[in-house]
């Protein structure tokens, strides 16, 4: 099974990417169709997850650190994605305004930041290559799409956009003055 879930990633993320940079590209939004490809692209990792892993209460310091590099990550992505204030906008379906207060201060992407903080806090309670591979597979995913919205919010928000790029980095860093 984990080997299916493997092979299925790359295509399931390949479509998932070329649709949503079609779908924004023509109608500068998702539509449900790119949004379940895009959930797709994003869970089906984390079932390598679900079959890799076992459920144990922590017992060693690798152990608990995971569960707190993981809530953290859990809390980093609910914090960010409720800074947009919108159900459509956090489901793509709208762009809405651009967001940079709250975590967007320090990063353009705090929500894809915690998704994979999250993911290694989970494989961290019980590492093993079929954790790698999902933590890689969602990381890389989540960074072209990461591209792809970009592309996407340069078009929408245009000079704005340029600024904010400017100032706030992609994933995490130094912020810029003034940023």
């Amino acid at each position: 099974m984990l080997i299916i879930l493997l092979a299925l990633t790359v295509p399931v993320s390949t479509a998932a990417l070329l649709y949503a940079r079609w779908e924004y590209r023509r109608r500068g939004k998702l539509t449900l169709l790119g949004l379940a490809l895009v959930s797709a692209m994003l869970f089906v990792p984390n079932l390598i997850l679900e079959y890799a892993t076992t459920y144990e209460r922590p017992s060693t310091v690798l152990d608990f650190v995971g569960v707190l590099v993981g809530g953290s990550g859990l809390a980093l992505c609910l914090i960010s994605v409720t800074a947009f204030r919108s159900v459509p906008k956090t489901f793509c379906i709208d762009a809405g305004n651009l967001t940079t207060a709250g975590p967007y201060r320090w990063s353009r992407n705090p929500q894809y930041v915690g998704w994979v903080l999250f993911l290694l806090g989970f494989a961290l309670n019980d590492w093993s290559l079929w954790c790698l591979a999902a933590l890689l597979t969602v990381a890389i995913s989540l960074h072209l799409l990461v591209l792809v919205e970009e592309e996407h919010l340069r078009r929408v928000f245009g000079e704005k956009y340029v600024e904010f790029c400017r100032k706030v980095p992609r994933y995490a860093g130094r912020v810029k003055a003034g940023g």
